[in-house]
């Protein structure tokens, strides 16, 4: 395995870099400043962009290259392998602006949504609230009966986190043959219904989509189980690559932090407890590095790459969780300060630890291929 960047790649983490840093990390302060001197009794209010500022980072983003990733080039896309698209969420990481590349599969921009999603003006949320547990669709328990006209999906209620997405990708199995069919489902779909959305974190929010006797028609049945199985690697393999940014910007703001501030007449980097610290996370980011590089190399290579990306996002998540840790430690109160990213850093990754696959469950689902097959 080479993982020596190519030209073409090294210009595109570059260009990341500079996007992230001129138009996300500079936009931190005002993002981040909290309007009154004391936070209100009860839960705080959930921050997010302004549309305004939203819209305009959109913009700049497509004029760079950095939008939809998996946007197909005849339709006006960067063609973009793993590695590279790896490499840009790595870069988008470093921010704690809720602000990232438009995630779509390829798939998708084939079937009748392909223009509109391309164009911005519909949105897309994955409805795949039954593979967070053990990251894989292998349990799922929601069935569909075939008819000659369409699908009918037995009545189920999940959770799903865009609640006010146009189109849910939504993975259930034929009743009788057990295969796996993946549905785009309209929001105003018959028989779908969404309601008590609720705050998940001070920057997110979830919400209970239920189906009863919905029917879809043929044509929106837009993949099976390879279909399926790829998004979740992906997304799988987005998270990891978004957790090692979120390391990297946490250390360098550590060490920085370290090296400056000054307790009982020491600096806080020649304090060797706070050198240790900074060594195993260093070592952690490196090892999570190449976990999810080496997932992207396979997956350009055309090489199986499902496992592993399970691997790179349980070992990044628990990484990145660890040195938002570390940087709250190091920095003290300012570490649980919310003009801080830390504290959302802190929240994110502890999320990012339950999705697609938590950790026991990979781990669990790892002994046993490994006691079945005899292969680490």
């Amino acid at each position: 395995m080479d993982l020596k960047l190519t030209e073409e790649e090294r210009l595109i983490k570059d260009t990341a870099a500079q996007f992230v840093d001129r138009e996300l990390i500079a936009r931190e302060g005002d993002y981040l400043r909290q309007p009154q001197a004391f936070l209100p009794p009860g839960d705080p209010a959930r921050r997010d962009l302004q549309p305004k500022t939203r819209d305009e980072l959109i913009q700049r983003a497509r004029e760079v290259g950095l939008w939809a990733l998996e946007l197909p080039e005849p339709m006006g896309g960067p063609a973009l392998g793993a590695l590279a698209r790896a490499l840009i969420h790595r870069e988008f990481g470093r921010s704690v602006l809720p602000f990232r590349p438009l995630s779509v599969p390829e798939f998708m921009f084939e079937s009748e949504y392909g223009q509109r999603l391309a164009d911005g003006t519909l949105s897309l949320s994955l409805a795949f609230d039954e593979a967070h547990k053990t990251g894989e669709l292998s349990r799922l328990q929601t069935l569909y009966r075939q008819e000659p006209d369409g699908s009918i999906l037995r009545d189920s209620s999940i959770t799903v986190a865009n609640a006010k997405a146009d189109l849910f990708l939504f993975p259930a199995r034929e009743q009788g043959t057990e295969r796996l069919g993946l549905f785009a489902i309209e929001r105003d779909s018959p028989g779908l219904t969404i309601a008590d959305e609720v705050d998940l974190t001070t920057d997110a929010t979830v919400a209970r989509l239920t189906m009863r006797q919905c029917k879809i028609p043929n044509e929106q049945l837009v993949g099976y189980e390879y279909e399926a199985g790829a998004l979740i690697a992906a997304e799988q393999l987005n998270m990891a690559a978004r957790c090692l940014g979120i390391a990297m910007r946490c250390l360098a703001a550590s060490i920085e932090h370290a090296r400056n501030r000054v307790t009982f007449g020491r600096r806080l980097a020649e304090r060797q407890a706070i050198q240790w610290m900074l060594a195993d996370l260093s070592v952690a980011l490196r090892t999570s590095t190449w976990l999810t590089l080496g997932t992207a190399w396979r997956a350009d290579q055309g090489l199986p790459y499902f496992e592993e990306a399970a691997l790179a996002k349980k070992r990044a998540a628990q990484m990145a969780f660890q040195a938002a840790d570390t940087a709250i430690q190091i920095h003290g109160g300012y570490g649980v300060c919310k003009e801080f990213p830390f504290e959302a850093f802190y929240r994110e990754t502890r999320h990012m630890r339950l999705l697609f696959g938590r950790e026991e469950e990979l781990d669990r689902a790892r002994g046993e291929k490994f006691m079945r097959e005899g292969n680490p």
